[in-house]
């Protein structure tokens, strides 16, 4: 019996990263640079406060939008870290990871053959979400030599009628790098300007370098029109609790909630639980993590820098970093593959995050620092290699 499937459905890509795991299954040997699940331990503050409210009360669902401590305890977050108002009874919604807000604000907002501008190369899942809403996507390239910063001409050249939504992420996976307060506020310009809706996702706010960047929601005349998405899984060190959250527009909010009941009913209690007791964890645990990060960060930057043949724009923000190496005369793809069968390294291809990364491979800092200097110095060998054989 044939079953047919919903086309938007059938339309989603298969991406590289899954032709990637394949490659690496069974490998023990190899070092990850390529993934963004942290191996660290989330914090033993986190894990012990946890456990003592996982003892304390029953595991009954809890309120469908979240628990109301919890929400009145984002929005105040929001109010003083982003500069966002925001209501926690209609505008606060807490979410089975923000892969789960990107999706019911995107299904929310868009209608078949409306458009959305997604600066590229991008995070994979704002393409797929885009194409299951039945949405066209319409790729903004973000060019190297301008340090993967938006250029608003690009965008000013491909909106048009249909355009409905501009989604991004800042500090921005997978390019590592953290758009400056300039650009958002010329992003907010032009968004006002063709009276679009923006979708951020700041999951990786925390990691940015000198400061947390600029959110665009707080700007004047945005917070009507913009759905903040961030999270717990990476300032945190906590993805396999899978605890997001959204705020947007109230009017609209209603309908994303309804969405949200339809998929889960309510967020899982222990992973509330777990933010809960992250939001009271005392800097002292959670700033010297963050801050191996930014060092193994600038570690890996200065490590594919001073390989022969790559060049990489200097990353400020998230786990990434997204050197250039066309010069190996291999696709994405195909340097990806080499790396895995002759390095023993994992990495991304460019071309998971859209044609605009071709040439390009995505670098992470999740393994712990002795292993990620061991995966720079096979790069670096490998590197060499291909070096000598092209006589360089």
């Amino acid at each position: 019996m044939a079953i047919s499937v919903n086309p938007a459905v059938a339309a989603i890509p298969y991406g590289d990263r899954k032709r990637i795991m394949e490659l690496c299954r069974g490998r023990e040997d190899l070092v990850d640079l390529m993934s963004g699940n942290p191996y660290q331990q989330m914090p033993e503050w986190i894990r012990r406060r946890t456990t003592e409210l996982f003892n304390s009360r029953p595991m009954r669902y809890t309120h469908y939008w979240g628990m109301p401590e919890l929400r009145q305890r984002l929005a105040e977050k929001l109010r003083v870290e982003c500069g966002i108002s925001t209501d926690a009874e209609n505008q606060i919604l807490v979410t089975h990871g923000v892969q789960e807000a990107l999706y019911v604000a995107m299904r929310t907002l868009l209608r078949p053959g409306q458009e959305v501008l997604i600066p590229s190369p991008h995070y994979a899942n704002y393409l797929l979400n885009t194409v299951a809403c039945g949405a066209e996507p319409v790729f903004v390239p973000l060019p190297e030599t301008n340090g993967f910063l938006p250029d608003i001409g690009e965008l000013e050249a491909v909106v048009s009628e249909k355009t409905r939504l501009l989604v991004f992420s800042n500090p921005n996976n997978p390019l590592g790098v953290a758009w400056p307060d300039s650009t958002i506020g010329d992003l907010a310009d032009f968004v006002r300007r063709h009276d679009l809706l923006i979708v951020v996702d700041e999951i990786y706010r925390d990691f940015a370098t000198p400061r947390p960047p600029l959110s665009i929601a707080s700007l004047p005349g945005m917070e009507d029109r913009t759905f903040t998405l961030q999270g717990f899984s990476k300032s945190y060190f906590m993805m396999g609790m899978r605890i997001g959250y959204m705020t947007g527009p109230p009017e609209v909010m209603l309908h994303v909630r309804q969405l949200h009941y339809l998929i889960t009913l309510c967020p899982s209690r222990i992973a509330q639980y777990a933010a809960l007791a992250a939001l009271d964890c005392p800097a002292e645990y959670l700033e010297p993590m963050h801050e191996e990060y930014r060092e193994k960060l600038r570690i890996l930057y200065q490590g594919v820098s001073s390989m022969p043949g790559a060049r990489c724009v200097e990353p400020n923000g998230s786990f990434y970093a997204f050197p250039n190496f066309s010069t190996f005369g291999l696709s994405s793809m195909d340097l990806a593959t080499k790396l895995i069968e002759e390095a023993g390294v994992m990495t991304l291809p460019g071309t998971e995050f859209g044609p605009a990364g071709e040439g390009h491979l995505r670098l992470s800092v999740v393994s712990d620092r002795d292993r990620l200097e061991e995966g720079v110095e096979r790069l670096q060998r490998f590197a060499r290699q291909r070096s000598n054989h092209r006589g360089e």
